[in-house]
């Protein structure tokens, strides 16, 4: 069996809205986007979440949008489209593994609550993601070194179970905010080990 492994970097994100499930319509549309900028989505009740992207990462931030800086509380899915080998040598590719490299700097605060794979419109994998540890792929806040080696050990995995691919592969997350103040993540990439049968 060969392995053929596919990442997207973490600034690849696509942030959904909170209504965009339920618009069917201009007016959805209007109502899901409350004349917010792409990368800042407003959640109701002073709740708002910010998509930084930088050279190394996706950088999230929840915030209060009213006229205090109070903790605040909601979630938020994003999306990464992975590169997919549906056939390869005339064989079926199969999932096997949803890897992602991130970290918090207060899990407890804000994490990824959630991790859902996708085949096209087929969900393959759902799963809660701990709430502890260190998921920064072995390299704490980013590097100049090129010849600095992680330790891959320390990334976000599920098992997908080799699930044969049939479309396009979807990992959405679920970012949890928990009276989260002036804390961040960082989305920094995810990837999927693919298996083809010999």
């Amino acid at each position: 069996m060969s392995v053929y492994s596919s990442w997207v970097h973490g600034s690849s994100v696509l942030l959904e809205r909170r209504e965009a499930g339920s618009a069917w319509s201009e007016s959805d549309v209007k109502n899901a986007f409350r004349g917010d900028p792409g990368d800042i989505v407003d959640m109701g009740n002073y709740v708002s979440f910010a998509c930084l992207r930088i050279g190394w990462a996706s950088r999230f931030i929840v915030f209060d949008s009213g006229s205090g800086n109070l903790p605040k509380s909601g979630h938020l899915w994003c999306h990464y489209a992975i590169p997919t080998p549906v056939i390869v040598a005339n064989k079926r590719a199969e999932a096997d593994t949803v890897l992602v490299n991130y970290h918090s700097n207060d899990f407890s605060a804000l994490r990824i609550e959630a991790v859902h794979v996708w085949d096209g419109n087929k969900r393959i994998f759902a799963e809660g993601a701990a709430t502890t540890g260190s998921f920064n792929g072995g390299i704490p806040a980013h590097s100049f070194d090129a010849n600095l080696n992680p330790n891959v050990s320390q990334l976000l995995k599920g098992d997908i179970q080799k699930r044969p691919i049939y479309f396009g592969v979807g990992v959405s997350l679920l970012i949890r905010a928990q009276e989260a103040k002036d804390t961040f993540l960082e989305i920094r990439s995810v990837g999927i080990d693919f298996h083809v049968p010999d």
